[in-house]
């Protein structure tokens, strides 16, 4: 059986009508239900009217078995790796049908995808843009490995963020196809953005959302979700 797309609308939501503001969390593999609530409450606190949506575009760990995990992973595994080679995928189209329907009369769109997910958010939103002529979004993709971009103006809206600490998934890929004269694209922008540092490795990968809390040398007190909401909401402030 394939991996299905799973969503939920999160209870942080400031709006469920009528919104101002869709932002949508998009997941990677072996992502659990509540990877992203620590940031959906972040959003909140920062866009007024928001309807906030999760996303799960290779299924949701929650409720595997440790005996079929493996199987599990690897189905996302293979999913991913289409996804990463190929500009259009099922997955891309599903998820855009169901942004688009929940999207209603919103006038922006935040998506923000994490790992893999950041790969079906910059398509996603192309997508959007191009098919259903919505020309106000802007994506995030954190800790997300790199593909091949063509080199065009919806990138200024494409912003890549990654942590201080190396993360083996976005050493991953590149951006630009050598001797291609067509993918030749880069992010609009690339900025990083300090994490826990007692994290390392995957652990620091699964963490950039989590509240993971921690006190800087200065003994300043930071959380991951936080931080990395603040930082996109001073770079995307919206309209509200």
């Amino acid at each position: 059986m394939k991996n299905k797309i799973e969503t939920f609308i999160s209870s942080s939501s400031t709006c469920t009508v009528h919104c101002r503001t869709v932002v949508c969390f998009i997941a990677g593999i072996l992502t659990y239900r509540n990877n992203f609530e620590a940031a959906a409450y972040e959003i909140s606190k920062r866009y007024r009217n928001a309807k906030i949506l999760m996303i799960f575009p290779y299924g949701m760990a929650d409720g595997t078995h440790r005996s079929s995990l493996i199987r599990f992973v690897a189905r996302q595994f293979s999913q991913v790796g289409y996804d990463l080679t190929h500009e259009r995928s099922r997955r891309v189209t599903n998820v855009a049908q169901l942004i688009r329907e929940q999207r209603a009369d919103a006038d922006q769109l935040i998506l923000i995808g994490h790992s893999a997910g950041g790969v079906i958010a910059y398509r996603v939103g192309l997508k959007m843009e191009k098919e259903y002529d919505f020309r106000t979004v802007q994506v995030f993709a954190v800790g997300c490995p790199k593909f091949h971009l063509k080199d065009i103006p919806y990138n200024d809206r494409f912003t890549y963020i990654t942590g201080q600490n190396p993360d083996r998934v976005t050493q991953m890929g590149s951006w630009r196809r050598p001797g291609s004269r067509v993918y030749r694209g880069r992010p609009g922008r690339e900025i990083t953005v300090h994490f826990n540092p007692a994290h390392e490795g995957w652990r620091f990968h699964a963490s950039y959302f989590l509240k993971s809390a921690w006190t800087d040398s200065n003994q300043v007190f930071h959380t991951n979700a936080e931080d990395l909401v603040a930082k996109i909401h001073e770079l995307y402030p919206g309209n509200g």
